[in-house]
């Protein structure tokens, strides 16, 4: 099924029925009988293999059938009424299927950063793989908060003798949900004035990344269009170019890792979809004016 934008007349029964499924949620942590997952414990942090990563915490409600997570190291499967919170920096691939009484898969994934909160039911685009069926995205100064309660909700303790992580796992999870259930429902809230593909383009872009492969025609046959429509579309829309855009998130994104990370610089490169490091040090120097080592010297320093 093609994702739904807000103008459709399906979409007032989608947005229904995803704050009907993040109220079931809801009631199953606030009552304590929602169980959480947890990634399998990584040696460390990588960027090479299938999947993709985000650079904040992710949380994911499995609705119907399961959600089959696979990292560098092992795999977990989420089953419906479970919830899971993706570590920030976890690189992960997803593969999902229906319940067995032929019921198809459907989960709620909920990301927020600095800027914005967004929330979307997800449904099985293709054999096997997830796909973004319904969307929505707000800026409000919540979403920061959101951002760190979930990020919280991704660090268990290095001890945890009287055995109470668990509780406060649920307890932060049902913090951030019911955040942003009230974020759903708040009737100051505004939506981007922006056409319904390009909403779909944000996450998409976001999930794709580092992906070192990822060019305007794959995007675009992803959605269901041409990369002329697309590119066209977008310019109109925002008065820039899609592919400078992209190009400007993956340096921000690698900005962020210079000051937080301390990976080789080609591990950098790579994770932000660059295919070469030679091209990566050119372009961030192009951006910032100083080279990526440079970039993190003065970062670890303190200098602004």
């Amino acid at each position: 099924m093609a994702a739904i934008s807000p103008d459709d007349p399906a979409a007032p029964a989608h947005a229904l029925r995803m704050r009907q499924d993040l109220g079931d949620f809801i009631a199953r942590a606030a009552k304590g009988n929602l169980r959480l997952v947890s990634p399998p414990p990584q040696p460390g942090w990588t960027t090479r293999g299938a999947g993709h990563l985000h650079l904040n915490a992710e949380l994911f409600l499995q609705v119907q059938g399961h959600t089959e997570f696979r990292f560098p190291q092992g795999q977990v499967t989420l089953q419906a009424g479970e919830a899971l919170v993706m570590p920030p920096k976890l690189l992960h691939d997803e593969w999902v299927a229906g319940g067995p009484d032929g019921q198809p898969f459907s989960n709620l994934v909920i990301y927020a950063d600095h800027q914005s909160m967004s929330c979307h039911l997800a449904n099985e685009a293709r054999p096997g793989r997830p796909g973004n069926l319904y969307l929505e995205v707000y800026p409000h100064v919540d979403a920061v908060r959101i951002e760190a309660w979930l990020g919280d909700a991704a660090k268990p303790p290095a001890q945890d003798a009287h055995g109470l992580w668990v509780v406060q796992q649920r307890a932060l999870v049902l913090t951030a949900l019911s955040a942003v259930a009230r974020l759903l429902d708040a009737p100051q809230k505004t939506v981007a004035s922006e056409p319904a593909l390009l909403g779909q383009l944000r996450v998409l872009v976001q999930n794709r990344l580092g992906e070192v492969d990822l060019t305007v025609a794959s995007l675009a046959e992803e959605l269901g269009c041409t990369a002329d429509y697309l590119s066209h579309l977008y310019s109109r829309s925002t008065g820039e170019h899609l592919w400078q855009v992209v190009l400007r998130q993956r340096l921000a994104r690698a900005a962020r890792l210079l000051t937080e990370d301390n990976s080789a610089i080609k591990e950098i490169a790579w994770c932000c979809g660059f295919a070469s490091a030679s091209y990566f040090i050119r372009s961030f120097k192009q951006q910032f004016g100083l080279t990526p080592k440079m970039f993190r010297a003065q970062a670890q320093a303190g200098v602004s």
